[in-house]
């Protein structure tokens, strides 16, 4: 049974071909970058389609180690760790670090302003060119829900835009000539991780407050610098727009949205859309809390088609949306709304009447309990999801839960929930040894590739489930690719007949139990993936 989740391979030309939610006319409309660059692309953290999935006739990897070395073509030591995801366009990569820490830097003094941009040949992995990119806000490093590192590159094939979320936008030509860079005021409240960069047309979107000097800003009333002071009085953030070629302001959304909301953008009834939510913790002030759908028509940028109160103020996940639906969490429930109007077509519960499929170690196999309470023995189960892993594949929400240890997938159609318990962490020695850990994890280092340690924040040794801003899944044909803070990362079957130990097609490592840490997003493209961690970026393909 397992013997497949850790070896298995799937060819994706017999795999069910996923129904992407947006029109791949999104990125035609983008830019023009298939002219400019030949096969696959993943050019932002959303990938070519906005939603984090793609669909490809190549062979694309599902099983590997990097602890021993399999199905690694490459691997290149990072001068510095960082929590970008990756962007791909022909042969050049783009990510981000932070500013190396001098040596005999003490974990307390892991923290800085600054960033670095970085460009990598995509075939080699050799470091063709970087940018430093000062920014405004400190910040620890490696902290498990964001640092200045966690916006993701994107990239249009001619030039390529890096974040530094402390405080500065820099655009330059993949080349690395640098072309126009603005600041941007930041918020010093929270550092959960802010919306992923997205290019629309001649538009680059990221989430941020107005200018200092908008008279439609909010008064700042609060304390700046003082982490829970006044929410109530902090100037709101906003899906902002930038004129890609020049940095200069174009337009801020009606609406508020969360630090804490991943925003998508694609094509709904024929038209050019936003999906994007306002709540979290530490009361974030962009109030009422819900969600709203927001035009990037050229006409009308910005401007609000509909709204949807919720009652909980959850918004820390990816805001899915498809032709049909769009998709929320609230109160233990899936959500479906109308995606013309906002209404509520389905509530779907996460927790009562669900199937739930557990290890049972004297078993060595999985048990099914059926239409009971997903509740996990001795802890408090909390009603959503870890932040930031649903995805929507197939007709199915996926995502890892916040207790348990397992992945949950939600039948859009039916309203029928299954969750499979997966192992936290697979140790692997070049030896051939092997060892699935179910019920513990081994904490990871979290050194850089100088051995400096780079978090301060104790919550950092967890499992990367739970209370932690984790990586985005993606989705390659109907492959789930969901990615956690120890470098192991499952390969699941969206559309498996049953959700069951088969549909765990791989359970993978990215380094050495231990001494992985990662709160990056894979990347795809061209039948290869892209990770890193602290320490290093590897390139992941098939073995001929």
């Amino acid at each position: 049974m397992l013997q497949r989740c850790l070896t298995g391979s799937l060819n994706s030309e017999r795999s069910i071909a996923v129904k992407t939610f947006h029109s791949v006319s999104l990125f035609v409309l983008l830019t023009s970058a298939s002219a400019v660059c030949a096969g696959e692309t993943w050019p932002q953290a959303a990938g070519p389609n906005g939603s984090w999935t793609t669909e490809t006739h190549h062979r694309v990897p599902t099983g590997w180690s990097g602890s021993t070395g399999q199905n690694i073509l490459w691997a290149a030591t990072l001068d510095e760790g960082g929590q970008s995801g990756i962007a791909v366009s022909g042969d050049r990569m783009f990510l981000t670090i932070n500013k190396p820490l001098p040596t005999g830097t003490t974990v307390k003094e892991a923290a800085g302003t600054d960033v670095v941009g970085q460009c990598f040949d995509a075939a080699t992995g050799r470091k063709l060119w970087q940018v430093e990119l000062p920014g405004r806000k400190p910040m620890p490093h490696s902290g498990l829900f964001s640092d200045n590192t966690s916006p993701t590159p994107v990239t249009d094939g001619r030039h390529v835009w890096f974040i530094n979320a402390g405080g500065l936008i820099v655009c330059c030509t993949v080349e690395g000539k640098q072309v126009w860079s603005r600041k941007f005021e930041t918020r010093t409240r929270h550092n959960a991780k802010n919306c992923e960069p997205m290019l629309y047309g001649n538009w680059l979107m990221y989430v941020a407050m107005r200018d200092e000097d908008d008279p439609a800003r909010r008064p700042m009333l609060a304390q700046k610098g003082k982490r829970e002071s006044n929410a109530d009085g902090w100037p709101w953030t906003f899906v902002r727009a930038w004129d890609k070629s020049t940095g200069q302001p174009q337009w801020v959304a009606a609406d508020g949205t969360s630090i804490h909301n991943t925003p998508t953008c694609g094509m709904a009834g024929g038209k050019p859309v936003l999906f994007h939510g306002r709540g979290g913790g530490h009361r974030p002030p962009e109030e009422p809390y819900g969600f709203s759908l927001t035009s990037l028509d050229q006409a009308t940028p910005g401007e609000t088609l509909w709204r949807k109160d919720i009652t909980t103020g959850m918004a820390f996940f990816v805001t899915d949306f498809d032709d049909r639906f769009a998709y929320c969490f609230d109160t233990g429930s899936l959500v479906v709304l109308d995606i013309n109007s906002g209404e509520t077509r389905k509530t779907i519960s996460l927790f009562q009447n669900v199937d739930v499929r557990k290890w049972a170690p004297s078993r060595e196999q999985h048990t099914l309990q059926s239409n009971t309470s997903f509740k996990p023995p001795g802890k408090k189960t909390r009603s959503y999801p870890t932040n930031q892993t649903n995805i929507v594949v197939d007709g199915y929400c996926l995502f890892m839960s916040h207790e348990g240890h397992m992945i949950g997938r939600a039948n859009i159609e039916t309203g029928n929930v299954e969750y499979l318990q997966v192992p936290i962490q697979v140790v692997r020695s070049r030896d051939g040894g092997e060892q699935l850990l179910w019920d513990r994890h081994i904490p990871a280092d979290t050194q850089n590739s100088r051995g400096i340690d780079t978090a301060a924040d104790r919550r950092a040794k967890s499992d990367g489930w739970g209370h932690v801003t984790s990586a985005s899944p993606i989705a390659i044909n109907n492959l789930v690719y969901f990615s956690t803070m120890l470098g192991t990362v499952y390969v699941i079957d969206a559309s498996a007949e049953q959700f069951d130990a088969a549909a765990l097609v791989a359970v993978n490592d990215l380094g050495p139990a231990g001494k992985t840490w990662s709160l990056s997003s894979i990347s795809y493209a061209d039948g290869r993936l892209y990770h890193r961690g602290l320490k290093r970026l590897v390139c992941i393909a098939e073995s001929p």
